[in-house]
């Protein structure tokens, strides 16, 4: 009786890797650039998940969508239809500023982009150290591959990144 009680609880467990690392896709990874300071540090370990619907606010796991083959983390500024403008040190999403209080510094860049279907707008933390939307435009949306579920290492930073709303204010 013991014997198929752990046979059912090994297959159990089976069930329950394979439900997390193929359907919510769980994935590990290490933090390789100062662009997302202050929030992620060079080192830092983190977990995405599967993208599903994206909101302003999420860190993302994204294929560089120019030169090298290689995965970038940035935070979703812009949504599809929205037209972003960077000035005056400040970013605002159809007009309306946008509160970063997560920045390293304000951005000493200016631009204006219109964010067409199935396209974000992404940008790093560390504003004037990140490639990112800035220098790129908008990012397809099938570039994006995960979102930023967590930072685990160093342990003694564990932060959970759940979802939140980013606050628009009129001037």
């Amino acid at each position: 009786m013991m014997k198929i009680i752990r046979n059912l609880v090994l297959v159990g467990l089976f069930f329950l890797i394979g439900y997390i690392f193929g359907i919510k896709e769980v994935r590990f990874f290490k933090i390789v650039s100062s662009s997302m300071e202050p929030t992620l540090r060079v080192n830092d370990k983190i977990v995405t998940v599967k993208k599903g619907r994206l909101t302003r606010g999420d860190i993302v796991l994204l294929q560089a969508p120019v030169g090298e083959d290689e995965k970038l983390v940035k935070r979703v500024i812009g949504l599809p239809y929205e037209t972003i403008e960077v000035k005056d040190r400040t970013v605002f999403i159809n007009g309306e500023k946008l509160y970063e209080p997560y920045i390293k510094e304000p951005p000493v860049y200016n631009l204006k982009k219109q964010i067409g279907e199935n396209e974000y707008f992404l940008l790093g933390d560390n504003r004037n150290e990140s490639e990112d939307s800035s220098l790129w435009g908008p990012v397809d949306e099938g570039l994006i591959v995960g979102r930023v579920l967590c930072k685990y290492w160093p342990f003694r930073d564990f932060r959970l990144f759940t979802r939140f709303s980013i606050t628009i204010r009129e001037e």
